[in-house]
């Protein structure tokens, strides 16, 4: 049976030290994430380095209303931007785009996690961007027509959405990838933070505007040079327990090159964070993804059921570069032993997700 391990030491202030990468789990922000690779070295070398590259950041925001995604993902040699809107009243995806595709310049995504984040997706029709700025990471899109006429038979979607990122310990995390070549990962996130903002939709003539107040998220911002075929399942939740305390619980399972030695395995309670189990267990009928998923560890401490709202998906074969990406958004029912307690988490919103791309 696997140990949870204990996150003791604060986050570096560089990935690279005077022996190699600091591998490890941290409370705080590694300011910039940038993990070791082919840089500034001359011909293949550099091009692989490009190739394996990936980096992305990923928000998640919900209310007792709706529930909100929206991601940036620079690939390297491709790129893309998706959102997802779901009305937890109603159960219904109220909006779920994707636009693949992009490259650089139009797709980018700096090395820093939190101060000074910049991101932006900007092609026909599609205009998203994340800046954080005195520890408020804004979120803005406007996705609409690619042509620039109203769209038909697709929603647009505006958001202004403000985490306060200071507002619960993040988690940074140095792994190494056990593969060949040898990968290094970088990942900073958090959850339970405060959301506020404003969410429009347009869609057949109607209208659906919500002022995004007392709203719970955070944040997944990644950096590595990850293996031309990565795959990984991955679990995040966040909102308030019975008794209004605020809670995040972040699970990866099955990450190419870690197995069970997911060191982000993590959950925020009181504004302290808790390594748990690195050995974590996602399950779910690929066949029918709208049923419920399943995600436990290997020392009991978790065991949840996931019930998805809507299923974003996204298939891409650019022959080369080839994907298959699902990801439900719902809600959790459970319960999570941590700090010596046992937590029961009943309707808490969040995302289930499992990738499988050669890049």
């Amino acid at each position: 049976m696997a140990e949870p391990t204990t996150i003791r030491h604060t986050a570096p202030m560089q990935v690279m030290g005077p022996d190699g990468p600091r591998f490890g789990d941290y409370v705080g922000l590694t300011p910039v994430l940038q993990p070791p690779g082919a840089e500034g070295l001359p011909g293949q070398r550099q091009i692989a380095g490009f190739l394996r590259h990936k980096r992305w950041m990923y928000t998640f925001a919900a209310n007792e209303e709706i529930l909100v995604t929206a991601a940036i993902v620079d690939a390297g040699p491709t790129g893309t931007t998706f959102l997802t809107v779901a009305d937890r009243r109603t159960g219904h995806l109220l909006a779920d785009i994707s636009r693949p595709g992009g490259t650089r310049p139009m797709v980018s995504v700096n090395a820093h996690p939190g101060e000074g984040h910049r991101s932006r997706y900007r092609m026909p029709g599609s205009d998203v961007s994340m800046k954080t700025v005195d520890g408020i990471l804004s979120v803005r899109a406007k996705i609409g027509s690619p042509v620039g006429l109203p769209a038909i038979g697709a929603p647009a979607v505006e958001l202004d959405l403000h985490f306060d990122i200071t507002a619960q310990p993040p988690l940074t995390v140095i792994s190494d990838l056990d593969t060949d070549p040898p990968a290094v990962s970088t990942t900073g996130k958090n959850a339970a933070l405060p959301v506020n903002g404003r969410v429009v939709i347009r869609h057949a003539g109607l209208l659906h505007a919500f002022d995004f107040a007392d709203a719970v998220g955070g944040f997944d911002y990644t950096s590595g040079f990850l293996p031309r075929h990565t795959q990984w399942r991955w679990a995040y939740l966040t909102g308030h327990l019975a008794d209004d305390r605020l809670f995040g619980l972040n699970l990866s399972a099955d990450f190419s090159g870690l197995q069970a030695r997911a060191r982000e395995n993590s959950v925020w309670l009181d504004g302290t964070l808790h390594a748990i189990d690195p050995d974590a267990q996602i399950s779910y009928d690929p066949a029918a993804p709208e049923k419920a998923w399943h995600i436990t560890t290997s020392d009991a401490a978790v065991d949840l059921e996931f019930t998805p709202i809507g299923v974003h998906r996204e298939s891409l074969n650019l022959g080369l570069v080839r994907s298959h990406f699902l990801q439900p958004v719902g809600e959790f029912r459970g319960s999570v032993k941590v700090a010596g307690q046992t937590l029961e988490v009943d309707g808490m919103p969040g995302v289930v997700e499992n990738q499988d791309v050669l890049w």
